[in-house]
């Protein structure tokens, strides 16, 4: 838990000491508004680009002080609205990206794609956090239709057209990725935190750190596999061990291991709420378009979870249309 907080906060100091890339750039609907606005803080805006402290404590609140106290109340109201609309968006990410235990099974499957799907969804859904995580879950709840169409279509394609099918679940990881940082940096740019004013990249490691809360889960499975597993370049990109972990029973490792990660979901949107809530100089149309960015890459990543995990029912020969039972999980797995 502690070194959580390290990391998470780590950065703003570094930042703040080594770069000035505030109230240089702004959302483009009341932009001329700002620079106007910032014409009179000319005095303060100089000493937060130099880091000059001979006057001003906190150069850069300073400068964003001055500058609200030239706009009206109407675009005041605007920013409180913007404020409340995304210190929501990360509890409202959290039911569009997947879960815990669908990125670890999928992590038995293709390491790497599930690394990269867990750097691509900004949010992990907590919907079963602090309760038990069982991570044949995925296997044992009956597929949708478009996941059950897509993976028998894919296995019937000769093996020339299937490189680029699994490579297409490649590029999207990679799309919602670049997404992420694209979004994150752009928002961060254009905008300050109330409680770290100079601080930047602060909506970035809360984008990127989903991932980490997904390793407990990763590492959870490993720990239940009866084999183990041995790292190796090939397996980090197509690996069988889903066929001997979901054989595997959880022991008090595992169980633990599941829990810290429900623990570090919960820090995560902590994090990103009070992170996202803080930042000014955004309106709510602008805080709208960069929800659906974020929600776009949510959404992309859960998609190509459940298409990789329908290819893995398909696999293990695992009934589609209807839920599996433990029983028949362990005997197809065996077979």
């Amino acid at each position: 838990m502690k070194l959580a907080l390290i990391v998470l906060f780590s950065c703003a100091p570094f930042t703040q000491a080594y770069l000035r890339l505030k109230f240089q750039h702004w959302f483009p609907r009341y932009e001329q508004r700002w620079i106007k606005a910032a014409e009179p803080c000319q005095q303060q805006l100089e000493h937060y680009w130099q880091n000059n402290r001979t006057i001003y404590d906190t150069p850069c609140s300073s400068a964003a002080d001055c500058i609200l106290q030239n706009i009206p109340g109407t675009i005041q109201s605007n920013f409180n609205s913007a404020q409340i609309l995304l210190g929501l968006l990360p509890a409202i990410l959290v039911n569009l990206g997947p879960t815990i235990a669908e990125v670890a099974v999928l992590s038995t499957y293709k390491p790497l794609l599930a690394t990269l799907l867990a750097l691509g969804s900004p949010a992990v859904n907590i919907a079963r956090v602090f309760r038990h995580i069982d991570v044949k879950e995925p296997f044992t709840q009956p597929m949708s239709k478009t996941s059950r169409v897509w993976s028998t279509w894919s296995a019937r394609q000769n093996v020339v057209l299937r490189g680029p099918l699994r490579a297409l679940s490649y590029v999207a990881a990679l799309a919602a990725i670049a997404n992420n940082i694209w979004n994150s940096v752009y928002l961060d740019l254009r905008t300050i935190s109330g409680w770290r004013c100079g601080a930047l990249l602060m909506p970035l490691v809360w984008s990127l750190l989903a991932v980490v809360v997904h390793a407990w889960g990763m590492a959870a499975i490993r720990v239940q596999s009866p084999e183990g597993f041995r790292p190796s370049i090939r397996s980090a990109v197509r690996t069988t061990a889903f066929r001997t972990a979901s054989k595997g029973s959880e022991g008090v490792l595992s169980e633990m291991l599941l829990w810290v990660g429900s623990l570090f979901a919960v820090v995560h949107l902590s994090f990103g709420v009070f992170v996202l809530s803080s930042l000014v100089f955004v309106s709510a149309p602008e805080a709208i378009e960069i929800f659906l960015r974020f929600a776009l890459s949510a959404v992309l990543c859960q998609i190509v979870v459940k298409m990789e995990l329908g290819n893995m029912r398909c696999e293990m020969g695992l009934p589609s249309d209807v839920a599996s039972s433990p029983n028949v999980l362990v005997s197809t797995t065996t077979a």
